[in-house]
């Protein structure tokens, strides 16, 4: 049997990682993250998909959107859900109406963590209305921390370095709750604080 065989997709991208995190060994493992930081939680502590809840946007890199990415790419819709399909593959619109038509979420469950998500994947990959869409959120939902506030901030602070007047824009084109365009006047003021 020859040792020359073609590597999995899946340990490719991870492979991929040991490059830009500097250790092939374990690079799952090694994600980036900054050195000081005295946030309480890390991403080699939580699953991928609970990184909304639990991690400030500073906090997910490149590394982390890949391993995001990956993760999202391992789910099967077993529905006939196409809209949820398209969102784990990083259609913006579509994640955040994913995201919004799981209004009111009372608890978070499985569901939830997949649909933020791929909403999260979205945001890390620019798109500020995802951005601005996960910090509103984070607002409405009963976390098990006391870090809400400082999570959605971190979102709001991403948004706006994207695109302050693109991100309004967008939802005030869309249908989507408008108790949601007024928490943006929040995220503004959570920005400049």
């Amino acid at each position: 049997m020859s040792n020359n065989m073609e590597m999995p997709a899946r340990e490719r991208l991870h492979h991929s990682l040991s490059v830009q995190t500097g250790d092939a060994a374990d690079p799952a493992w090694k994600i980036s993250r900054p050195a000081t930081s005295r946030w309480p939680f890390t991403a080699q502590d939580i699953s991928p998909l609970a990184w909304w809840r639990t991690l400030p946007s500073n906090l997910l890199r490149d590394a982390e959107h890949l391993l995001v990415i990956d993760t999202l790419d391992t789910i099967c819709v077993m529905d006939r859900h196409d809209e949820v399909a398209t969102a784990l593959r990083g259609d913006p619109a579509v994640a955040v109406g994913v995201a919004l038509s799981l209004l009111p979420i009372h608890e978070v469950t499985l569901t939830v963590d997949i649909a933020m998500t791929a909403l999260l994947r979205c945001a890390l990959g620019g798109d500020a209305t995802a951005a601005i869409v996960v910090a509103n959120l984070l607002h409405r939902i009963e976390l098990d921390h006391p870090f809400a506030t400082e999570l959605s901030a971190s979102w709001c602070t991403r948004a706006a370095s994207h695109s302050r007047e693109g991100a309004g824009r967008v939802l005030q084109n869309s249908d989507l709750n408008a108790s949601l365009l007024l928490d943006m006047g929040d995220c503004h003021e959570e920005v400049g604080a």
